[in-house]
């Protein structure tokens, strides 16, 4: 019974972030999906540890466990809507071409440029502790 209580809380938690994302994005009018605003502003507190990862590991962990059962409903839609990968499927398959190759040169930059950072850091622990 607690266990459940936990998890509809944390939930609701979820929910109401999502809700306050759709709601900045309508009322100032920004460009931006309320979806990716709520996960953004999940983002800044999870990182101010303003809100605590325990506070939704139950959920979130759920939820991602299932996370294949989300995307039933979209391919089947898909499948009904044929005569449109038809008609656009050669420019969708390159523009998803051309932002995978983006999307990995961004991550393997990122990587690198975080990895050097860390090579940095313990280079300058090492003189520190000398």
């Amino acid at each position: 019974m607690k266990k459940s209580f936990t998890f509809i809380m944390q939930l609701l938690m979820l929910l109401i972030l999502c809700k306050l994302g759709y709601y900045l994005s309508d009322h100032l009018q920004l460009p931006i999906p309320g979806n990716v605003i709520g996960m953004i502003l999940l983002f800044i507190l999870l990182q101010t540890r303003i809100l605590k990862v325990e506070w939704i590991e139950l959920t979130s962990g759920f939820l991602v466990k299932h996370l294949a059962f989300f995307f039933i409903p979209i391919s089947i839609s898909l499948m009904t809507m044929g005569w449109l990968f038809i008609k656009f499927g050669l420019p969708l398959a390159l523009t998803l071409g051309v932002s995978l190759i983006f999307g990995f040169i961004v991550s393997a930059w990122t990587v690198q440029k975080l990895s050097h950072r860390g090579e940095v850091k313990q280079h300058d622990n090492a003189h520190y502790h000398l």
